[in-house]
């Protein structure tokens, strides 16, 4: 179920199942369309793909995907899980995994993490076309 938070924010729960990844793009897509913000799509599609891959792989509880029309072309996007784990960066760039908070930094204007005391985090991005 998807919650309309005011006109400019929405957020929905996903499983913490493979699936879901693709399921909160086609949720992105339809409020980039809703919000006439096309133009940060593809970099959120990868910054979003990423953040639900870590919740599920490594938190592997159930999220939550908050988006937000924040200004003119910026979104703000956030994941939250059940993990109290900050993310951190791989030290092998090699390896099979840890390319992805690189790829986040690298397509966000900023990005974060915060603990939401014992009941988990959440990790943050905002997107402009500028990024």
């Amino acid at each position: 179920m998807t919650i309309d938070t005011s006109p400019r924010s929405l957020e929905r729960a996903w499983p913490p199942e493979p699936i879901s990844v693709s399921l909160t793009r086609k949720f992105l897509r339809e409020a980039l369309d809703l919000w006439s913000l096309e133009g940060v799509g593809d970099a959120a599609a990868v910054v979003l793909s990423e953040l639900a891959t870590n919740a599920i792989l490594h938190a592997r509880t159930e999220f939550t995907v908050r988006l937000s029309c924040t200004g003119r072309q910026t979104l703000r996007l956030s994941v939250t899980d059940g993990s109290t784990r900050l993310p951190r960066r791989a030290k092998d760039l090699h390896g099979p995994s840890g390319r992805g908070l690189p790829l986040v930094a690298g397509l966000s204007t900023e990005w974060g993490a915060m603990l939401n005391g014992m009941d988990g985090k959440t990790v943050w991005a905002v997107i402009t076309p500028a990024a």
